[in-house]
């Protein structure tokens, strides 16, 4: 099923709360309905210069990755999306359905929430857009998913993800973000605060009671979503 305009959907949310699956899974069925679908994980460790070097700043070999002035770490993420950013644009002129895991709204949850002030926040939400989306041109997407459970969660899903896999960009040391619950917790606010605020983000509860949904269970609801946007 062919569409005339491509859609961009970027399926964020907590570390750990199954984003690359959830990606995986809704690209699956969309293709098996006829959709044309493309796909991307961001940061790009392996296929972008600017993505490896942020593997690097993860694994702690450039200093504390998690402290440093979001407008200064901002850049670096941006710098690797602008990188795939000329193939995300045909992909969506060709009519392709874009799904991206992670994406401008990872600066906006991650580096939004080491800003405490609400409104020195929002006023480097406007740089980070400018910067972002009229600076480098990266193309604004139709919405992004976030998955959404709680801190608590979170370490348990991180903890046993960890021992699962590797990750090879972090060659042996952990990820100074997702080791860092202050950072999760705050980046869980920036979210949160997110979709308050805007109409193009929408919250997927992934649990309830200290329990996290079934993965089914939540990409039902992700594929819902994703045909009222692709409808829309």
């Amino acid at each position: 099923m062919s569409k005339n305009k491509g859609k961009l959907i970027v399926i964020d949310g907590t570390d750990g709360s199954g984003k690359a699956t959830q990606v995986a899974k809704l690209k699956e069925r969309l293709t098996s309905e006829e959709y044309q679908v493309c796909s991307l994980d961001f940061p790009r460790y392996y296929d972008n210069f600017f993505g490896g070097f942020i593997g690097e700043c993860l694994a702690g070999k450039h200093g504390n990755w998690a402290e440093l002035d979001p407008k200064i770490a901002s850049v670096v993420y941006a710098a690797d999306r602008f990188e795939s950013s000329a193939q995300i644009r045909t992909w969506l002129e060709e009519g392709s359905i874009v799904i991206l895991d992670r994406y401008v709204s990872s600066n906006q949850i991650h580096q939004g929430g080491k800003i405490k002030d609400l409104e020195e926040r929002r006023t480097f939400m406007s740089w980070l857009d400018t910067m972002e989306h009229e600076v480098f041109k990266i193309p604004r997407p139709d919405a992004i998913l976030y998955l959404d459970v709680s801190v608590e969660i979170t370490q348990k899903l991180l903890k046993k993800k960890s021992a699962q896999e590797s990750k090879q960009y972090l060659d042996g040391e952990g990820d100074q973000h997702e080791n860092n619950i202050e950072h999760l917790t705050k980046a869980r606010e920036s979210g949160l605060k997110m979709i308050a605020e805007n109409n193009n983000w929408i919250r997927i509860g992934c649990s309830r009671e200290g329990d996290i949904f079934s993965i089914d269970d939540i990409h039902e609801v992700v594929y819902r979503k994703a045909l009222e946007i692709i409808n829309s």
